[in-house]
This record gives structure tokens, C-alpha cells and sequence, in this order.
């Protein structure tokens, strides 16, 4: 006796399976569909903004002089009203790129309490707010105690920077020293005049007189 088959029963997917199915779906595709409507937006967005007419993109300052001035004489003071320092030069310049004005022959002139300091050179840098200046070739800063027991002092190479607010200078060429009757050479120099602590480095040569030998 022959047993007739019958075919595989197929169970349809209930209506629940096929929603869970359908999220899967779209879960899966929901960051490519995302980034898809971001772009088309994007691309919307920059066609829809006008384009400025005869735009021209805004050069950078070029290192040209915008102002300069001859034979001139700039004075600063102290908030009480006393003279702080006199810049005199023979001809500056004032660059809009930097914001440094440089000066030709200058001589500064700097007081305080006890010294005066004088300052001269072929050409001088000096910032935006004055507290740095820069003075090049054939430099000399001399200072004159007002007290006679202190030595002056003068400072002489081809490169001087001097910090106004600190009252510091530095020197990255080889500086002559002379302090009364003592003389010194030194390739670098770090000095602080309110300390008065004189970094000498690089090679140094020093001539010390005796104070038996000074007059």
C-alpha cells in the first residue's frame, strides 16, 4: 500500500513579524538615508545663498610705510607728570604689517631716580607700545650716576635690545663694556638694570684695575 506525501506546510508570517521585519530594515538603512538628506540639503543650501557681487578677497598688509615723519621729538611720562623718556630721530616710519615704527639716528634718552641713560644708534625698532626697543649699528648706551660715587657706564656693539618695562637689555652680538676703569667683552649680553646683574657669556675678556690704582 502506497503512502501518498503531502507537501510542507509554509506557516505565513503573522503581521507582528513582518512589522519587526520592516524595522530592521530600516534601522539598518537609517544612516546611509540620513546622510543622503543631509547632503541634498547641504547642496540646496549653498545654491540658495546669493553670491556676493565683485567679491575680492582682502589682501594681507604688505611691509609698506602708511605714515612717516622727520626731525621729530617724542616724549613719554610718568602718570605723576614727570619725564619718563625722549625719543629724537632724523627720520621714522611706521609699518602697518608689524605695527613697528623705525627710526633713523635716533637718541633716546631715558631718566630715573638716580641715572640717567642716553641710547644712540644708526637705526632703531621700536613696537607698538614702546616698551621694546631695538637699536642697530654702532649702538653706545651710556649711563651717568647722579651720585659721584658710582662709576658710570657705557655699553657699546652693533646690536641693543632693550626692554622698557622690565628695564633689561640683551645682546645677542659681542658687546664692549666700560664701568670706570674696568672694561669688559663678552659675545652675549643679559643685563638687568634693576639688580644690576650683568650676564657676560660666549667668550669674555675682562680688564679690572685695582681701586689702590683708581684716582
Amino acid at each position: 500500500m502506497n503512502k501518498i506525501s503531502r507537501p510542507p506546510v509554509r506557516l505565513q508570517p503573522s503581521v507582528l513579524q513582518r512589522l519587526h521585519s520592516l524595522r530592521e530594515t530600516v534601522m539598518a538603512y537609517l544612516p546611509i538615508i540620513m546622510l543622503a538628506v543631509l547632503f541634498l540639503f547641504s547642496v540646496w543650501l549653498v545654491r540658495s545663498v546669493p553670491r556676493p557681487q565683485n567679491y575680492q578677497p582682502t589682501a594681507p598688509p604688505s611691509h609698506t610705510a602708511d605714515y612717516d615723519f622727520q626731525n621729530f621729538t617724542l616724549k613719554s611720562y610718568e602718570m605723576n607728570g614727570k619725564l619718563k623718556s625722549t625719543i629724537h630721530g632724523a627720520f621714522a616710519q611706521h609699518f602697518q604689517d608689524t605695527m613697528d615704527t623705525e627710526i633713523k639716528q635716533p637718541f633716546v634718552l631715558i631718566y630715573s631716580k638716580d641715572k640717567v641713560i642716553s641710547v644712540r644708534g644708526k637705526k632703531a625698532l621700536v613696537n607698538e607700545d614702546g616698551s621694546q626697543v631695538q637699536l642697530m649699528g654702532q649702538t653706545l648706551l651710556k649711563r651717568d650716576d647722579v651720585h659721584p660715587e658710582e662709576d658710570d657706564m657705557q655699553i657699546s656693539g652693533e646690536f641693543l635690545h632693550f626692554f622698557v618695562n622690565t628695564d633689561t637689555l640683551v645682546s645677542h652680538l659681542p658687546v664692549n663694556i666700560v664701568r670706570g676703569k674696568n672694561r669688559f667683552k663678552a659675545d652675549y649680553l643679559d643685563a638687568d638694570n634693576v639688580t644690576q646683574v650683568y650676564q657676560l657669556k660666549g667668550r669674555v675678556h675682562a680688564t679690572l684695575v685695582p681701586e689702590s690704582e683708581k684716582p
